[in-house]
């Protein structure tokens, strides 16, 4: 009986010392679940700001005269003396350049004195045909009168002959009238003419002078060069005004869209920038070179942008460059998720973000954050969102 009340003691002492160690198990393990989930990180901060991501992004583009008007040589020959070169300004009706050419000169002198012949050919048979028609004018005017008398003497064999003489004479009379008299002469003479002007063009004055006015280019004839009538001698071009020439990327597009003006950089890099205005921007780019072609115009008055030359076109400004960033250090990855830790009420709120240029230790930031948020730039690598943290210094 004493053994069972002693077992029964034991039984019971062992299940109170079972329970109470259970019992400071489950307490030891909600109290540090409890720590944990309070646990509060020490990390930095600071603003997020604006930052700039380097200078405008360029783009280079050829200056073009907004006219360009051939020259040609009408006359043929020996090229004497270039007295205007590639690049120099020249008037309209200038003496660009001298020709020799001595048949040329020949057939002009001759043709000139064809004309002349045949002028005075014309001169002459009109001096004569006046004199014929006053002469016949006259006897016209006398057998009128012989008529009038022969009719008071009633000599009708004398009247008869003199109506059929008069006939005659009104007759050649009208012949004379207008030009058909002449027709023939007028016609070798502006035959002569014709081939006089002709001439005249293929002597040119042994000059060739300029078509327009504007600058001097694409001349590759020296002295002694032999030069074809007809053929292309250079090119005048108009540069009071030019245009701005670029092929842009599709990228490059999309940062001159929508802009109706962009600055620009002379190609001798002095600093001087001045502005273009955009008339043309392909929405389409090129099927070849898949280049989106962009066109611009601006006053050339100084003559200081010459054709064939380059200048940097920005196509951004200054101000476009200044954008959201942050460090990259302070940006954390997580497979294919890119984020960040913000503070929020001193809790750390998890921030997706999609990045974009580098700069020096800083990053764009296309989306996802904006100016006056505080962004977490210390201790985020051990930070889970939600978790609560204090700011030091």
């Amino acid at each position: 009986m004493r053994k069972s009340i002693w077992a029964l003691v034991l039984i019971m002492v062992s299940s109170a010392a079972i329970a109470g160690c259970s019992s400071s198990a489950s307490t030891e393990e909600a109290t540090a679940t409890s720590v944990a989930t309070d646990k509060v990180s020490e990390v930095k901060t600071e603003a997020i700001r604006k930052m700039s991501m380097g200078e405008p992004r360029e783009q280079l583009a050829e200056v073009i005269a907004s006219a360009r008007v051939d020259i040609t040589a009408e006359a043929g020959g020996l090229l004497v003396k270039q007295v205007k070169n590639n690049g120099d300004q020249v008037k309209a009706g200038e003496v660009i350049a001298i020709i020799d050419n001595k048949n040329a000169f020949i057939e002009k002198e001759k043709a000139e004195a064809a004309l002349k012949s045949a002028e005075m050919s014309l001169l002459n048979s009109s001096v004569e045909l006046a004199a014929r028609r006053l002469e016949l004018s006259n006897a016209v005017d006398k057998m009128k009168d012989l008529i009038k008398q022969q009719t008071r003497d009633g000599d009708e064999t004398g009247k008869d002959e003199t109506q059929r003489n008069l006939q005659v004479s009104m007759k050649q009379l009208e012949a004379l009238q207008g030009n058909k008299a002449t027709a023939a002469l007028e016609a070798q003479v502006d035959t002569a003419k014709l081939v006089f002007e002709q001439a005249e063009t293929s002597w040119g004055n042994g000059v060739i002078k300029a078509s327009a006015s504007g600058v001097l280019t694409d001349v590759k004839a020296d002295s002694g060069t032999s030069i074809q009538a007809g053929s292309l001698f250079g090119i005048v071009q108009n540069t009071d005004k030019v245009k701005l020439k670029a092929q842009l990327t599709e990228p490059a597009a999309e940062l001159a869209s929508n802009k109706k003006e962009l600055v620009f950089k002379l190609s001798n890099d002095d600093g001087t920038q001045r502005k273009a205005k955009v008339v043309y921007l392909s929405t389409i780019p090129d099927a070849s070179t898949r280049l989106y072609a962009m066109e611009l115009e601006v006053d050339n008055a100084d003559h200081v942008l010459k054709p064939t030359s380059r200048v940097q076109l920005q196509l951004t400004t200054p101000e476009e460059e200044n954008v959201v960033a942050v460090p990259s250090l302070s940006v954390l990855r997580e497979g294919t998720e890119t984020f960040v830790f913000i503070l929020a009420a001193n809790k750390a709120e998890k921030r997706p973000v999609t990045l974009g240029r580098i700069n020096g230790p800083y990053q764009e930031v296309l989306k996802g954050l904006n100016v006056g948020d505080v962004l977490i730039v210390s201790g985020q690598h051990a930070l889970e969102a939600g978790q609560s943290v204090k700011v030091v210094q």
